[in-house]
């Protein structure tokens, strides 16, 4: 078959595969396979006639457009893009073999010393060639692996390293960037625990039923009940007393009690808007403490997994919505407390402070009859409940 019907259906087969492919990006190019079955049923080739398809391929693959790969089912071709294909028009035979191992080698690059391996070339040479791939045609760029810090490693120029051989954003020029990691751990703590939490308005450490931003405000019952009523006469009530009846203004020595601050109190059961991934995700982008780094949702999943694996926060799910909480400080490890003293809802507490009474501000006037009295409180249904 003369020269110029065998250019004519190079072009037509090429642009018959370049149909087939899935998308137009180089991962498309790089994962569809073409067996002789499969050029053959394009209907380019006229049936059963291999020897002109071995004509168009020969063609092809010496004009960088088809390259040949040994699968599983035989010999396939796979495509490569024209403008990759231009790329080596007019570099020599050592530059071709070392490029093509380099292109082949995607995102993920090859070391130096496995090109030297495959091909047998002598390292001068190979250094010598690199260089000018490098320096003079523009075609390749080294880069440093994580897993290997001696290996220089060589990557087309075009494209950038895979996470897996660079460390994603965590890693800068081959080292764990542990000052970026630590101040976005510290932001994404915040983030959640002030939408996970609400400041008391009495500073008691006891959730209030006025300050809840879910519970209803509740009304005390019983304080005036027959029974409180009829114990009155055992002690007075605190509005009853003169100013200068105050027992802490006749005796110096007792110090007066500080009023409490407001403290961090988790949502009541029943809250639905705990910061799930995405939404931290984009505060984190608004914040501006990624230093213009794209983060994905699968990086900040690794900041959330280890703040959980430190205990620092948990995971809520309301029906399909899955978000995070600080955890309780009774839930944190003792182990590790020293490093989050300060991000504690709470004080540490125990099986006696856990309860209404073990920290009640007004516990010294609380009594049977008096202006506070434990049948008429309303922490205790919020506690056994």
């Amino acid at each position: 078959m003369d020269a110029d019907k065998i250019s004519v259906l190079k072009d037509l087969l090429y642009d018959a595969c370049k149909e087939k492919l899935d998308g137009d990006d180089e991962k498309a190019y790089h994962q569809q396979l073409f067996t002789q079955e499969d050029l053959l049923g394009l209907g380019v080739i006229p049936p059963k006639d291999l020897r002109t398809l071995v004509q168009v391929i020969r063609e092809l693959t010496e004009d960088f457009l088809f390259i040949t790969v040994n699968s599983t089912h035989g010999t396939s071709w796979r495509l490569r893009p024209e403008e990759e294909a231009r790329k080596y028009v007019g570099l020599t035979t050592e530059q071709i073999i070392i490029y093509t191992l380099i292109d082949n080698a995607g995102h993920e690059g090859i070391w130096q010393q496995d090109m030297r391996r495959k091909t047998g070339m002598r390292e001068q040479t190979l250094k010598k060639v690199l260089k000018e791939l490098e320096s003079q045609k523009k075609l390749i760029t080294s880069f440093t692996s994580v897993h290997h810090v001696t290996h220089r490693c060589y990557i087309k120029a075009s494209i950038k390293p895979s996470d897996k051989v660079t460390g994603g954003p965590w890693f800068a020029d081959g080292d764990l960037d542990e000052s970026f990691i630590e101040i976005l751990l510290s932001v994404t703590y915040a983030f959640i625990k002030e939408k996970g939490s609400y400041h008391s308005r009495s500073g008691s450490g006891v959730r209030s039923a006025s300050s809840s931003p879910v519970l209803p405000k509740k009304v005390l019952n019983g304080s005036h009940s027959d029974a409180a009523m009829a114990a009155r006469g055992k002690k007075r009530s605190a509005d009853a007393m003169a100013p200068d009846e105050d027992p802490t203004l006749d005796d110096p020595a007792k110090p007066r009690k500080r009023p409490a601050q407001p403290v961090l109190l988790p949502m009541p059961a029943g809250f639905k808007h705990y910061l799930t991934l995405p939404e931290i995700t984009q505060a984190l982008a608004k914040s501006g403490v990624t230093k213009g780094i794209p983060l994905k949702e699968a990086d900040i999943q690794q900041l959330v997994d280890v703040l959980i694996y430190d205990n620092r926060l948990e995971e809520v799910k309301v029906g399909k919505r899955v978000g995070y909480r600080i955890t309780r400080p009774t839930k944190a490890n003792p182990e590790k407390g020293a490093k989050i003293d300060n991000d504690f809802l709470e004080p540490p507490s125990n099986a006696l402070t856990t309860a209404p009474c073990g920290r009640c501000p007004v516990f010294d006037l609380c009594e049977e009859g008096g202006p506070v009295w434990a049948g008429g409180c309303e922490y205790f249904d919020q506690w056994l409940i």
